[in-house]
């Protein structure tokens, strides 16, 4: 796929050929945050000989009990792996009445893919730990080995070939699947680059103007190195003598939404561990000794996180608008937010309301009471300081666990609060609750309408297991929703025929990838809001909102309120 630059006269003269060209550029993105969980995946099941094993069953295909029983696997991971693939057009599943995927046949694309793509893959993947000293790289303080290791490594990527010729006697459909592994191999470097180059300050410092390498804020021999590999993409040119370096038009655009790798890049010690998590100990330590993370990047994904979100937040502004314009005998006492993070989102709403609303100039006598809950210890430290720094009054953080809202009633409770007075908020939380079998329940009661594949541990979850597990979950929060509601910003999965035929316009391919081998659970947006109403959940329609506003959204907010 070829892409033409977007130009200063395009973006001025034609708004449609602009919005056209970042259209283009997000396709690159969308390709390459792909290749960040495709790449691994494939990788380990070439290894491990599962590719070969489903190229030899030709269009019988081979059942996934087979598989599982045949390369020793973890059920529940190898569904994801062979989910992503699915996603991507390389196989197609037959699906029982349950709507688990149970048989797995290679398409024709997958039969092009299978030849071409292992080898390239191995050229990174099995170095991909590489990229986790790009900070130090760009900050000067890699040692000498570590940044011949990595220029190493560029050099040979940015050099693979792939034998298109070679590939079968449909030449267009291996110009087609080459061009999708070269975006894949691309996707494993650039992502790590792009976000150690976004958050060093060098993107920000860079413009279409030639800049010396010199007047960088980072090392200029890192700098150089990590910026070579924008070029091929069109998104920044070098002086003929290497010294200064200028961002396309592209290439601007392209840097503006670097915080779109941020979550996906995060991900990337989950990826480095993936032949583990599919033919080995699937229960892998997921925190140090100290409390940490080993297999999530935690700050890289909130900073990612929180630049992505920029304008889901804006609708969720113009939600909090209309309520607190509202009579105040109509209003929340307070708001709280659900895995409150570092207290952004709080410190956010809180000036909203301040300065943007009828509340807001009522705030001495009917104060807005602000509650940030979170499991994660180190995450209330910092809430407290973000709400301080806002200098917010009447604030409170205290534990939450997102399955136990009865438990977050009576902790409001003792602090003289009634959790049924509070707009209670949270923003991608719904999924990445803990997992519990709901109990009594019998697999196969209910027909199944998620796509995904979901997994605890690498044990598998059947999607209908899922399903009522979601729905007996918001079933718990019905009570405390029932006068001003529960506003709940979420993320889905698609169906992965949809993805695949959608490719260049959506990242569902990397999030069912990095939730996916992380127990996190995406179902589709109707999945999502049949198993709110379900559990006595109504979304009132004046704020529902989705993005994109078509049948591929992947983010949906609602405000919920009791139906009973």
């Amino acid at each position: 796929m070829s892409h033409q630059p977007i130009t200063a006269a395009s973006s001025s003269s034609s708004p449609a050929a602009y919005a056209d060209a970042k259209a283009a550029v997000r396709a690159l993105v969308f390709g390459q945050l792909a290749g960040l969980v495709v790449g691994p995946t494939v990788h380990a099941l070439a290894e491990h000989g599962v590719l070969d094993r489903l190229a030899a069953a030709g269009a019988e295909g081979v059942d996934l009990t087979d598989l599982v029983r045949e390369f020793g696997a973890n059920r529940g991971y190898l569904q994801v792996a062979l989910r992503l693939l699915t996603d991507i057009g390389w196989l197609t599943r037959r699906a029982e009445a349950s709507a688990q995927p149970t048989h797995y046949t290679l398409t024709a694309t997958g039969r092009v893919a299978v030849p071409l793509a292992p080898a390239a893959y191995a050229v990174v993947v099995p170095r991909l730990a590489l990229t986790f000293s790009f900070p130090d790289v760009l900050a000067g303080t890699a040692d000498a080995a570590t940044v011949q290791a990595v220029e190493n490594l560029l050099t040979e990527a940015m050099g693979v070939q792939l034998p298109v010729a070679a590939a079968g006697p449909d030449e267009a459909l291996a110009t087609e699947v080459a061009a999708q592994i070269r975006s894949h191999l691309a996707g494993l470097l650039v992502g790590p680059a792009l976000v150690a180059l976004a958050r060093a300050g060098v993107l920000a410092a860079l413009s279409t103007e030639p800049t010396a390498f010199a007047a960088l804020p980072a090392d200029p021999t890192g700098t150089r190195l990590l910026l070579q590999l924008l070029a091929p993409l069109g998104w920044l040119t070098f002086s003929a003598d290497k010294t200064q370096v200028a961002l396309t038009t592209d290439g601007q655009y392209a840097a503006s939404i670097a915080t779109s790798y941020g979550v996906t890049v995060s991900y990337l010690p989950t990826m480095v561990v993936v032949p583990e998590l599919l033919f080995g100990n699937a229960r892998l330590a997921r925190f140090d000794t100290n409390g940490v993370e080993t297999l999530v990047d935690r700050g890289m994904n909130v900073w990612g996180s929180g630049g992505a979100h920029t304008t889901y937040f804006r609708r969720i502004d113009e939600i909090i608008i209309e309520l607190f314009n509202a009579p105040l005998n109509q209003q929340p006492r307070g708001i709280c937010d659900m895995g409150c993070g570092d207290g952004t989102l709080l410190a956010h709403l809180y000036e909203v309301v301040r300065t943007r609303t009828k509340r807001g100039e009522q705030l001495q006598e009917h104060p807005l009471v602000i509650v940030g809950a979170d499991f994660n210890k180190v995450a209330r430290r910092v809430t407290r300081q973000t709400l301080k720094a806002a200098h917010i009054p009447h604030s409170e953080v205290i534990y939450g666990d997102i399955n136990r809202p009865a438990q977050l009633a009576a902790d409001l409770e003792k602090l003289g609060h009634d959790a049924h007075e509070f707009l209670h908020v949270r923003s991608f939380l719904d999924h990445n609750r803990v997992y519990a079998a709901p109990t009594g329940y019998v697999a196969g009661t209910r027909t199944a309408h998620s796509s995904g594949a979901f997994a605890t541990l690498g044990d598998e979850v059947p999607a209908d297991v899922l399903e009522e597990n979601l729905v007996r979950h918001l079933r718990r929060w019905a009570p405390y929703t029932g006068r001003f509601g529960l506003l709940a910003v979420e993320l889905h999965t698609l169906p992965p025929d949809r993805t695949a035929a959608n490719l260049p316009r959506t990242p569902a391919v990397a999030y069912d990838g990095t939730h996916g081998y992380s127990d996190q659970y995406l179902v589709e947006l109707p999945v999502f809001l049949a198993c709110a109403k379900e559990a006595g959940l109504i979304a009132d329609k004046r704020y529902q909102a989705q993005f994109p506003p078509s049948d591929l959204a992947t983010v949906s907010i609602n405000l919920f309120t009791n139906a009973r």
